[in-house]
């Protein structure tokens, strides 16, 4: 859920969709997820199946994960402008389906650094029936509260205010910054590199 950023998601939705009204916002928001979904289920059904194509071990794909996991928690530090995130300018605003696909779904909630966790959930060593289910259901889980905490974007401003959602989306880059290492150790232990 880190990695999706819900609430650091919340400034930009709002600002691609602030000529809308209330109930064209909330629709466009279901299309966005609806088709995040897809992608990410389509990326978790063929993700080990594209690492095998490739020729990809699963020890380099979670070194890779882990720094680009870094550099979003990095962003998110920082208060940099995120590559992920494209100005309103560049869209259709009137096409209420072109931006839930773009930039919405792809690349604001089903962005690289989703895309990647699901692939490298998918093809780990031990993954069988129940991981499969857990992992099916923490993406649906997650697609919720995305939806529901960009959908109440504005109370939560009003509740926390500006500085409030500035920490929060701090401190969610700081335990996404510890995920990234802890991804590239593994990695390496993966490549036995490490032991």
């Amino acid at each position: 859920m880190i990695i999706m950023d819900p609430v650091g998601n919340i400034p930009p939705f709002f600002a691609i969709t602030g000529e809308f009204d209330t109930k064209t916002r909330n629709l466009i928001l279901k299309k966005a997820i609806i088709v995040a979904g897809v992608v990410l289920f389509v990326f978790g059904a063929l993700g080990k199946v594209l690492l095998g194509f490739f020729g990809i071990s699963a020890g380099a794909f979670y070194i890779s994960g882990g720094i680009l996991f870094f550099t979003i928690a990095y962003e998110m530090i920082q208060s940099k402008p995120r590559s992920r995130q494209t100005p309103a300018s560049s869209t259709e605003p009137k096409d209420t389906m072109m931006l839930a696909v773009f930039p919405l779904a792809i690349p604001f909630i089903a962005g690289p650094g989703m895309i990647t966790t699901v692939i490298f959930t998918v093809a780990g060593d031990n993954f069988n029936l129940v991981r499969i289910s857990m992992t099916a259901g923490a993406l649906v889980l997650c697609l919720f509260i995305q939806y529901f905490t960009m959908r109440s974007g504005g109370i939560l401003i009003k509740l926390f205010g500006t500085t409030g959602m500035f920490v929060m989306e701090k401190i969610m880059g700081l335990i996404l910054a510890a995920l990234s290492i802890q991804l590239v150790y593994e990695g390496l232990i993966k490549l036995n590199i490490l032991h």
